[in-house]
């Protein structure tokens, strides 16, 4: 049995054809075929699915919890059964709402414990921006940085990373922020990480990028490190337990 927790970030894709196959296949394997979809109403139908196209994987038990206000994410019943699901898969269409629905509440805490307790917190497209210290949000092209959950509290997560402008605005994020690591996620790309900080590239494309010995010089950026990570690359993130 896994002793220690795993958080599974997925840069996008659409479940539904095919595109995050492979990743949900390994999940899947992880969790013992046990998984949980925390959705907001909004994905409702989409994450029914969802279900069915997992179980077709091979899960052998598939609920879904629909959030639709936010004190169902203070509710006790609620926590206890994010808290005990080996496999929580996080999604929605909209992140910053996301944030808004849960952020200080109950199940917060609920996904940390589930962490703590050995199992899988994943959270695929814009919802793995809101893990880290900071969530960067993208309107239009501009970036807004809010407080994130903090369940990667060493991390600042940029998901659909391929899209134009987004390594510019995740450069300015951690730049302006060098205590922070940024993570540049390809949509149908996703890592890992443990309970170590070890993270581990498992589909597409990884880009971190590391401000600690950069420099700005009028409008340019000097020592900033970035690597660019296919999969089976790993390399080490900030983690921090209570």
């Amino acid at each position: 049995m896994r002793r220690l927790g795993t958080y599974a970030l997925l840069g996008g894709g659409d479940p539904l054809r095919g595109e995050t196959r492979k990743t949900e296949e390994h999940l899947l394997h992880l969790s013992g075929g046990k998984a949980l979809f925390v959705v907001p109403q909004a994905l409702q139908a989409e994450a029914d699915a969802w279900s069915e196209i997992y179980k077709s994987l091979g899960a052998r038990e598939v609920r879904v919890l629909v959030l639709k206000r936010r004190e169902q994410a203070q509710d006790v019943a609620v926590a206890e059964t994010i808290a005990g699901s080996p496999l929580v898969l996080l999604a929605a269409e909209d992140a910053a709402r996301f944030l808004s629905l849960v952020a200080g509440t109950r199940l917060v805490e609920a996904l940390a414990t589930a962490y703590l307790r050995g199992g899988i917190v994943a959270a695929l497209g814009g919802v793995a921006g809101v893990l880290g210290a900071a969530a960067p949000l993208v309107r239009q092209g501009r970036l807004t940085a809010r407080y994130g959950l903090g369940l990667l509290p060493g991390l600042a997560i940029l998901p659909e990373f391929e899209q134009a402008g987004r390594f510019g605005l995740l450069t300015q994020l951690v730049v302006g922020n060098p205590d922070l690591l940024g993570l540049g996620i390809e949509a149908q790309s996703a890592v890992l990480v443990d309970f170590e900080g070890n993270a581990r590239v498992i589909a597409g494309q990884v880009t971190v990028l590391d401000a600690a010995e950069s420099q700005i010089y009028r409008r340019s950026v000097r020592g900033l490190r970035v690597d660019v990570l296919g999969e089976g690359e790993t390399f080490k993130v900030p983690v921090y337990h209570a």
